[in-house]
């Protein structure tokens, strides 16, 4: 006769042991839970007796945990089906406003820079220059170190072209004016501001902007912009290469999908009025 091996007997069971209960623990709020947690992408939509197997609860007490959350706002109910309402999203978000866009964007920097082996960087437009509120670097080709408080003139990077565009016409002409008397001869300064509004108006349709050696030599960029859950341009997502010594034309199409992957992501986790 055999018998099931144990932790005793030196070898792990495959079945994960529950850890006991506290004494404390209120049984019908870890029941509520578990039915709030019980949604999730494949099952948006359930019926009362789904929930109460996916749960393992007693229809009765499925049912008046179900009809408790609909009187909350949390769970609505149409014919048979329940599915969750936005109003859960406010568990989070009540959390999710102490953080700073850095928060929110330093761990997808890290997993975006170490799956391309690229560095990436979180920027945000002020004034005539462009501000790095987050940034994660490999080995750097720069001549300049960049980290978070850094600040680069906007018009000469990739990040802040893409923050440019962005901008609503009235705020990218005062930008513009801003940036024109800091060239030191007027025909330059108009030449400049031409060839910029081309620029921007190309970055603007297709949705990023490369730059090629422009601050740096050896140095890249690629960057997209960073929009809210609302919609509202908060940043600009941007990776850097080093050395590459590749066009365009290969480096784009090899390191767009990731990044606008990325920055959908990120846009998922911000709300309006998160702090900069």
């Amino acid at each position: 006769m055999t018998r099931a091996r144990s932790a005793a007997d030196g070898i792990p069971s495959s079945t994960p042991v529950r850890p006991a209960r506290p004494k404390d623990a209120v049984q019908s709020l870890e029941r509520a839970i578990a039915v709030l947690t019980t949604f999730d992408r494949e099952h948006r939509d359930l019926t009362l007796t789904e929930v109460a197997d996916r749960c393992r609860l007693p229809r009765s007490a499925a049912r008046r945990f179900l009809h408790t959350l609909v009187e909350l706002g949390f769970v609505e109910v149409s014919g048979r089906k329940f599915t969750l309402t936005p109003q859960v999203l406010e568990l989070g978000y009540a959390n999710l406003s102490r953080f700073t866009l850095a928060d929110v964007c330093q761990p997808h920097l890290e997993a975006l820079a170490r799956n391309l082996g690229t560095s990436a960087s979180v920027t945000v437009l002020e004034g005539p220059d462009i501000r790095y509120v987050s940034r994660v670097d490999v080995a750097s080709g720069m001549s300049v170190s960049l980290k978070a408080g850094s600040r680069l003139p906007a018009r000469r990077t990739a990040a802040g072209q893409v923050l440019l565009a962005a901008l609503p016409e009235s705020e990218l002409d005062r930008h513009l004016d801003v940036t024109a008397t800091q060239d030191s001869h007027p025909a330059l300064a108009k030449d400049e501001r031409n060839r910029l509004e081309r620029e921007l108006d190309i970055i603007r349709r297709q949705g990023w902007a490369f730059a090629d050696q422009v601050l740096d030599v050896g140095v890249q960029a690629l960057a997209v912009p960073l929009r809210s859950r609302t919609g509202r341009n908060v940043g600009a997502l941007t990776v850097s290469m080093y050395q590459t010594h590749e066009p365009a034309r290969t480096l784009v199409p090899r390191y767009l999908p990731p990044l606008l992957e990325t920055a959908g992501r990120i846009s998922l986790e911000l709300r309006a009025g998160i702090e900069i």
